[in-house]
């Protein structure tokens, strides 16, 4: 997934994982997970302040998190300077919060 958001080297490899499981639990709908998230990065990227920020957060920059249709998962992203950087393709019920780790030093690279 590329364009005008910059993802963390792991969210990348658990959506490939996620849409493989799909992939064989029914054909095509890995492919159908990948493209309700090309969706959601889609709005963000158009409107990356439009979500509201996650409940709970209190650091710099806002983590926010925008829903895919079809599938419980999020795009759990924050913006800096002025682009989208996703920290995870998370699904909604399983292992909150996990990502959390992934966001301290992503931005001082």
């Amino acid at each position: 997934m590329t364009s005008g958001h910059a993802e963390h080297p792991e969210a990348g490899a658990e959506l490939f994982a996620a849409a493989e499981r799909l992939e064989e639990a029914q054909p095509g709908l890995g492919h159908a997970l990948f493209a309700s998230v090309r969706e959601a990065i889609s709005a963000i990227e158009r409107y990356p302040h439009a979500w509201p920020p996650l409940t709970g957060w209190d650091r710099e920059p806002v983590v926010r998190a925008k829903s895919t249709k079809r599938f419980p998962f999020r795009v759990v992203y924050v913006v800096h300077e002025g682009a989208p950087v996703i920290l995870a393709y998370a699904h909604e019920r399983q292992r909150p919060g996990y990502w959390r780790r992934r966001y301290d030093g992503l931005l001082d690279r």
